[in-house]
């Protein structure tokens, strides 16, 4: 194997960069781990590795695009983000933008993240004057979530999954077997799941040991029921305008949560099925 000369810069992290592939003065990154990477990226070119907390990211060209690879010390990969052209999103993913209220914002940087067993995600990153959203898609052209970019150094460490507990995974396979997942996330004792179920949105809440409390799904205000409609009208809040609504199910009941507005006047009501707000 070439071996050539490599420098290691210490800075937030420690930074090595090659002029090639090669182990020399590698000695922090595990030989699996440079296995497991040149087994997944064989043509990758101008490699450089970098810690960022606990996982190493190997820093390359592919197919002359800029791309990080996230990895443990044991070969385990996590995560790939690619920078992409505007013009090599899928085409319902450019539709959805140009329809969007940020068509009109300017494109900052497009990314690709690729995670294991989850679904791909399109991060475009755009701004308007002094303010900057990261706007999230499917690969089918459903938005996912638009977020303040409000990281200077655009590190998607805290997009990698978090392992679920238990029967979480099961539970999503059984339940909802058209599933993508989009993010797993780990919050004091609860695990949330975001998924695509079709086109829907879902967000599902876990106890510590798997167990399933809660399902959000994102509803729009022409598909609520006609009940949770005459509901509203003949409330105190009939004037308001809806502003959101989800159905909200736990394993012992179900309801729809909207929000209403009417100026600076906010509300959430907590309405059954039949109309009956709780």
């Amino acid at each position: 194997m070439k071996r050539m000369v490599c420098t290691i810069v210490l800075a937030a992290g420690l930074l090595m960069s090659c002029d090639d592939n090669n182990d020399k003065g590698l000695e922090w990154v595990s030989e699996t781990t440079q296995t497991a990477f040149t087994t997944q990226y064989p043509s990758a070119k101008s490699v450089g590795w970098e810690k960022r907390n606990t996982y190493l990211v190997a820093d390359f060209k592919q197919d002359n695009k800029d791309t990080e690879a996230w990895y443990d010390n044991n070969g385990v990969w996590y995560m790939t983000e690619t920078d992409i052209p505007f013009d090599a999103l899928p085409s319902a993913v450019k539709t959805s933008f140009q329809q969007s209220e940020y068509k009109n914002w300017k494109v900052d940087d497009v990314d690709m993240i690729e995670r294991k067993d989850m679904e791909t995600v399109y991060v475009i990153e755009v701004e308007e004057g002094n303010t900057e959203t990261d706007i999230y898609y499917s690969p089918d052209g459903i938005l996912i979530k638009a977020v303040a970019d409000v990281d200077t150094d655009d590190d998607y460490e805290d997009f990698i999954p978090a392992q679920p507990a238990g029967n979480v995974e099961e539970y999503i396979k059984t339940t909802y077997p058209d599933a993508r997942i989009i993010e797993i996330e780990k919050e004091k004792d609860m695990t949330e799941v975001d998924i695509l179920d079709g086109k829907v949105k879902r967000e599902l809440l876990f106890k510590a040991d798997g167990s399933w409390v809660q399902t959000k799904t994102d509803v729009h205000a022409s598909e609520l029921p006609s009940a949770v409609v005459a509901a509203i009208k003949a409330s105190p809040y009939a004037t308001y305008e809806i502003d959101d609504a989800e159905f909200i199910q736990t394993p012992s009941e179900e309801w729809y949560l909207v929000e209403l507005e009417q100026g600076k006047l906010e509300v959430d009501l907590r309405i059954t099925e039949d109309g009956i707000i709780l």
